[in-house]
């Protein structure tokens, strides 16, 4: 297939509404400022909002929710009331694969209903000149699903190719969030 006419047809498919397995996206956006991506999501699951938020916060199982990855560590040297995490993915942004690696300082709360999660990104540590990412898991109020919102802001270190590098980038942010729902969700339901 001539590449316009894939490329076409890849951003159609990027415009139709998000719905896998039981998993509900209600909105995803992606938006770049400078060079900084913004992620906003908000999704349902069918799984209960403690077991998606126990899920959430068990980093060592982060591989098993996003393919992309590839090892995960707890590192020692977390402040207190936080846990300092490492983490390496692959992945691939249009023709070029890149391996990312990034340290966040995670800070989680839980709630009779869930809880929440924010990570923020060590910029010596890390592939990401900045990274924040704010997680709310929470029982949904009209029905027996659980909300789940997530709101990210990273700025990569590496050079992203002009043209159809945005593009890809964005892209890329998409597929992910949509995988780690997906990924949360399944092993929520699997959880004993």
């Amino acid at each position: 297939m001539r590449r316009p006419i894939r490329n076409f047809l890849a951003t159609l498919v990027g415009l139709l509404p998000l719905t896998a397995q039981a998993v509900s996206i209600e909105s995803l956006t992606i938006t770049k400022t400078d060079d900084r991506y913004r992620v906003t999501l908000q999704a349902r699951l069918d799984a209960s909002a403690d077991r998606a938020f126990a899920v959430l916060t068990r980093y060592e199982a982060l591989p098993d929710i996003s393919r992309a990855v590839k090892l995960v560590r707890l590192e020692p040297d977390a402040p207190a009331d936080m846990q300092r995490v490492y983490t390496r993915m692959r992945a691939c942004f249009s023709f070029f694969c890149r391996t990312l690696d990034q340290v966040q300082d995670m800070r989680s709360s839980a709630s009779p209903n869930g809880g929440s999660l924010s990570a923020t990104v060590l910029p010596d540590k890390s592939d990401l000149r900045y990274g924040q990412a704010d997680w709310t898991v929470d029982r949904c109020a009209t029905a027996n699903e659980t909300c789940l919102s997530f709101v990210a802001v990273v700025e990569p270190k590496f050079w992203i190719p002009p043209v159809i590098g945005p593009w890809a980038m964005e892209r890329k942010l998409r597929q992910e969030a949509l995988e780690t729902t997906q990924g949360i969700e399944r092993l929520a339901k699997a959880a004993p």
